[in-house]
């Protein structure tokens, strides 16, 4: 075997732990562990072989294949059990055979393990910072401020028709607008039929309430200068031209902090990974050479 095919093999099998260790830490690190865990399903030469040892194994396999993540280990038969247990085994012997031969000082391995500890260290910070974003107490204060904010604002209610930033696409903009003027109640019809937002096309052009703040300040501006009912003439946001109908506004919907909580600590949490990483980034003064 090559030195290039052993790396490779070795790394291999490290990033396939990865991603094993990093869904099981994910989901089970703050989990009580279940009592009969310690449960002891076999000995050996080496030692006892626990429930929690085997239901590692068994996760480890299934996690690899989308067919077995439907299987529950409770769900296998005493011969199947014997298969995992076997390969728990294995493993322990072959990490002992391995450090006899003393193959763990081996460059390869060292920097194949460097890779595999840097990315698990990595998902076990990014679990710390999501933990302190899930606090209670941060949670509310986060809630309290952005309640404050939405306190004078409007969620306006609109439709629109897009038509692509195409050379001609602002012609056709216009001649849309030109017939919306004549018709303005053919504005549904139209947007199924033209628009290239193919959801809310389906719809009419209907957007919903949107908070204010979500939207682009050209369609703010424009929303702010119509009346109900009333169509704008084409406005240029994001790369389309859109035309839009402004239907309603209301005094911005403060959910409450039960119900809001769950997008609210998602949110928190993509805010400050990003954060983290623009700094990390920043701080590492990063100089490219090419």
């Amino acid at each position: 075997m090559t030195t290039t095919i052993k790396n490779k093999l070795i790394l291999f099998l490290f990033l396939a732990l990865i991603s094993s260790c990093k869904n099981n830490f994910l989901t089970s690190s703050n989990k009580s562990i279940v009592n009969n865990n310690d449960l002891i399903l076999a000995t050996f030469a080496g030692g006892d072989i626990k429930l929690s040892q085997v239901k590692r194994e068994f996760n480890k396999i299934t996690s690899r294949d989308e067919k077995l993540k439907k299987i529950a280990f409770d769900d296998l038969t005493k011969e199947q059990k014997k298969i995992i247990i076997n390969e728990v085994v294995i493993n322990d012997v072959s990490y002992q055979k391995a450090k006899e031969l003393k193959l763990n000082n081996d460059s390869d391995y060292l920097e194949a393990l460097k890779l595999f500890e840097t990315e698990l260290l990595k998902q076990k910070l990014y679990l710390h910072i999501a933990n302190q974003i899930k606090s209670e107490e941060n949670l509310k204060k986060n809630y309290q401020e952005l309640a404050s904010k939405l306190a004078n604002k409007k969620d306006y209610r609109f439709s629109y028709i897009a038509v692509k930033d195409e050379k001609e696409a602002k012609k056709e903009a216009d001649e849309i607008y030109e017939k919306l003027l004549k018709n303005p109640q053919k504005f549904s019809d139209i947007a199924k039929k033209k628009s290239v937002d193919k959801d809310t096309a389906k719809k009419g052009g209907d957007l919903g309430y949107i908070i204010e703040d979500a939207l682009p300040a050209e369609i703010l501006s424009s929303l702010k200068k119509l009346k109900k009912g009333q169509i704008s003439k084409p406005i240029l946001s994001a790369n389309r031209f859109l035309i839009i109908k402004f239907v309603d506004e209301r005094k911005a919907e403060i959910l409450s902090f039960e119900k809001s909580k769950e997008a609210l600590t998602q949110g928190l949490i993509k805010k400050a990974l990003e954060d983290f990483n623009e700094q990390a980034i920043k701080e590492s003064k990063i100089k490219y050479l090419e």
